[in-house]
């Protein structure tokens, strides 16, 4: 009996362990929005409140792992903000992280906090507090880092009474994008505890989506890549996750292989790891797959399914999946980096598989950094579009009418859709397409329908339902 009550306690304690998601929380400097005014097309509402998360998460190899994250939000309390999970692009050593608050790219999360947004962006497994090696571009730790960081600051935020509404809204660029692509196809397959993680919408800005494309050419190009140690990068990360070689000096020839293993072990960082493989190519007059041994470069030519090293890349391929909300491809056509084609095989395949919600969209003819700016200029307002920053309630926001129908669902362009449901209060509605673009508003009828326009074209729709107070709630129509 005394064992039982033993093992009794010790249930107890492991699940009150399990509950609480984040470890430590630490606050940093706060923003004022005046400080943002200089950042180029973005107009600062609200001064930022910052926060380090230390949180509970599992590495690459599914061991438990403390990650930390760094949690930003308007200093604004009587409005219920969405939420937004910023994944941050490639860094050349483990501090260059949005937690540090040194780091260039957080000026990026706080564009989206100053604009309404409670901006969430995890370092990744391996950066930051993490420990061990970093998984680059390693779909799954990308994902499971912003799923359980979402998480915890949701449990942060419950705890200080500070509201958020039901809308999520995910993006990020280069790394950030692929890593942002894996987080909402796996959202929207598992949507978490209680369906507490629904995707609204997403942005992916230039990403390597395509790694075993895409990427594995760009492995083979005769061009002299501008930063070759990121695709290196990759060989070394899927070997340590998934043991593909006994040592790198099965996969890699001298004298290369000095400075890759260097790299491996943390001797060397990124900078200098890719300035070092950029001097002795151009040195050796060689291309980059002549880093490779030979037995690796015939696997890599060959694309053969049975090689190991092809299966790691098409397991971190992200984009076989049909998104089923608005979602945004950015790319532009003049990118060194991340070839443009990751985008266009995505939005290919995402459409083959059914999705009508994708939106390609092109840049322009600008280099990977050029890039940057235009690309989360362009996510920010595909997000507007469709953000609501509801006044806090008792619910923080949420309006919840479960007797609430529409019908006939799906219908034909011009045909009445009957609400059943509504309270006899004033509505607004607005009926968005995929792209997140508005194709109709107005207000519900005191008879509570809607007659829609003959020219809506044949499709999956949002209709968005707003009371007075600033509450809402979404549905989902087809006409066809």
């Amino acid at each position: 009996m005394k064992h039982l009550f033993t093992f009794f306690i010790f249930i107890v304690a492991l699940s009150a362990m399990r509950a609480q998601t984040y470890v430590r929380v630490e606050q940093q400097l706060s923003i004022p929005a005046i400080l943002l005014s200089d950042v180029p097309g973005l107009t600062p509402e609200y001064n930022v409140t910052n926060y380090k998360i230390l949180y509970r998460t599992t590495d690459a190899l599914g061991r438990p792992d403390t990650a930390s994250g760094l949690l930003s939000f308007p200093a604004e309390r009587s409005l219920a903000f969405p939420m937004v999970a910023y994944m941050h692009g490639t860094v050349l050593d483990r501090s260059r992280i949005p937690s540090n608050f040194a780091t260039d790219e957080r000026v990026l999360v706080y564009a989206l906090a100053t604009s309404g947004y409670i901006a969430v962006a995890p370092d990744y497994i391996g950066l930051g507090e993490s420990d061990g090696f970093h998984p680059y571009v390693h779909a799954d730790s990308e994902s499971q880092s912003g799923r359980d960081l979402l998480l915890a600051a949701r449990q942060f935020l419950d705890e200080q009474g500070i509201a958020y509404n039901d809308q999520l809204f995910v993006t990020g660029y280069s790394q950030g994008g692929h890593a942002a692509q894996a987080l909402q196809r796996d959202l929207q397959a598992d949507p978490g505890p209680d369906s507490s993680l629904v995707v609204t919408a997403g942005a992916h800005l230039s990403g390597p989506y395509s790694i075993s494309g895409v990427m594995r050419e760009a492995t083979l190009t005769n061009e002299r890549p501008t930063l070759p140690g990121f695709i290196v990068y990759t060989y070394v990360s899927y070997n340590n996750v998934y043991g593909l070689y006994d040592s790198l000096g099965q996969a890699f020839v001298s004298p290369y292989l000095e400075v890759i293993d260097s790299f491996d072990r943390e001797i060397i960082d990124g900078a200098y790891f890719n300035f070092k493989l950029d001097t002795l190519l151009r040195e050796r007059e060689e291309r980059l797959i002549d880093m490779f041994q030979d037995s690796i470069v015939r696997q890599i030519e060959e694309n053969d399914p049975e090689s190991q090293i092809i299966q790691a890349l098409r397991a971190n391929d992200t984009y076989e999946w049909a998104p089923n909300v608005p979602t945004l491809l950015y790319y532009c056509t003049a990118d060194e980096q991340v070839p443009y084609q990751n985008a266009i095989v995505a939005d290919s395949v995402m459409r083959e598989l059914g999705s009508t919600s994708v939106l390609l969209e092109s840049g322009g003819e600008l280099d990977h950094g050029g890039c940057v700016s235009p690309a989360v200029r362009r996510a920010l307002a595909f997000f507007d579009s469709l953000a609501v920053a509801s006044p806090v309630s008792a619910d923080n926001g949420r309006l919840e009418l479960p007797e609430l129908r529409i019908s006939p669902n799906p219908l034909a362009p011009g045909q009445q859709l009957v609400i059943t449901g509504l309270p006899p209060e004033e509505f607004r509605y607005d009926l968005l397409d995929m792209a997140g673009r508005s194709v109709q508003s107005g207000q519900v009828t005191s008879d509570q329908h809607i007659t829609t326009s003959s020219g809506i074209r044949n499709g999956v729709y949002m209709l968005r339902l707003i009371r007075d107070d600033g509450r809402y709630l979404v549905r989902k129509v087809m006409f066809r």
